[in-house]
Formats: structure tokens, C-alpha cells, sequence
């Protein structure tokens, strides 16, 4: 009788703690799932028109659009030079927000050396340049677009990308750019995994 009762509780634990494993373990899926984010495109009414530039001037901004985007394509910090002398102002103001806490760069030389940063360690950046929303008046224009980042084996990233640019002398230059993450934040399995690749690294 006694063995009888112990064989009982036994099962009792037993499955208690199976139901417990099944209960966690299903709970912790639909976590995981939940803060996924659902496929890489962006909300259907994102670029949903072009902005209110005539058709001349949104073709010069996207002309300056392109040649950023190819800086970005071809990641190599021996053109930032002639990168930023084809895009932005040496003089007056001019400022890039970055997707981190602290990105706040200004002028010249810190925003070139930013974005030499970027292309040696960031990644991967693809905007939809020909969609971009964007406006204008006068010799101030304003764009705003999405696109990705991609680096090493993670899945790309989702960003919005806003800038103001101005005239000068025919040539439309970047005064204020901010990028901006688009995407859920990360899930569990990519903080782990990001944090067993950067201590493979570090060895």
C-alpha cells in the first residue's frame, strides 16, 4: 500500500513536471514568435507617394540620393574624401542622427569620419532610392525613404532614412540626415546569438 502511494506521487510529480515544461516551453514559443518581426517588408503606406517636388528637382535630388547610396554599396573609406565633398557643405551646419543612443554628429569632418565608421563596421545599407518621398521649395528639399541593413549572417534590418538638402551652385547637398531603425526589437534567439558571436570574436 505504502509502494502503491509512493508510485502514485511519483507520477503526480512527474506529470506536474511535465505539464510545467510543456506550459514554460509554450509560453516561451509564443514569446519568441511574438516580438518577431513578421517578414522584412515595411507597412504598405510607407512611400505611398512621391512628395511635391517638381519633376526636375526630384530628379537632381535623387541624382544625389544615388551617388550616397553608392558610397554605401561600395563601403570604402579611401573615397570619403571625394564622397563628401560631392555631397555635403563645407560650410554651414550639418548634422546626422544615427540609429544609437548618442549619434548626434556635427560638421564636416565628424560626419566624415561617421560615415567612413559606418562603412568599415555598420553593413550592408540598400535604400529604395527611385521610391523616396520627396519635396521642395525654393533650394530646400526634403526626402524621406526606407531600405535594410544587412550584416554577416543576421537577417536584414528595417530603417527609415530622412534627410534635408539644399542647392548650391545646381548641386542639391545634404545638410541633416537621420537614420531610424523600422523593425521589432530584437528577439531572444538574435540577443544570444549576437552575444555568443561577439565572444567567439573577442577570443
Amino acid at each position: 500500500m505504502v509502494a502503491n502511494s509512493r508510485l502514485t506521487r511519483s507520477r503526480v510529480l512527474v506529470s506536474a513536471l511535465i505539464g510545467l515544461g510543456l506550459v514554460t516551453g509554450g509560453f516561451l514559443t509564443g514569446w519568441h514568435l511574438s516580438r518577431r518581426p513578421i517578414g522584412l517588408g515595411h507597412p504598405v503606406h510607407y512611400l505611398s507617394h512621391k512628395g511635391d517636388a517638381e519633376g526636375q528637382v526630384r530628379a537632381a535630388v535623387l541624382t544625389s540620393l544615388r551617388a550616397f547610396q553608392s558610397g554605401y554599396s561600395k563601403r570604402d573609406p579611401a573615397i570619403i574624401s571625394s564622397f563628401m565633398e560631392q555631397l555635403f557643405p563645407k560650410e554651414g551646419d550639418i548634422l546626422v542622427l544615427g540609429t544609437d543612443s548618442g549619434e548626434w554628429i556635427e560638421g564636416y569632418q565628424r560626419v566624415g569620419d561617421f560615415i567612413a565608421g559606418d562603412w568599415r563596421g555598420w553593413g550592408d545599407v540598400r535604400l529604395d532610392v527611385d521610391n523616396a518621398m520627396v519635396s521642395a521649395d525654393n533650394d530646400v528639399a526634403w526626402l524621406t525613404t526606407i531600405g535594410t541593413v544587412s550584416s554577416g549572417s543576421s537577417p536584414p534590418r528595417n530603417i527609415r532614412f530622412a534627410a534635408v538638402l539644399t542647392r548650391s551652385d545646381g548641386r542639391w547637398l545634404f545638410r541633416h540626415i537621420q537614420f531610424q531603425w523600422d523593425d521589432s526589437p530584437e528577439t531572444l534567439a538574435e540577443l544570444l546569438h549576437r552575444s555568443i558571436r561577439g565572444q567567439n570574436s573577442a577570443r
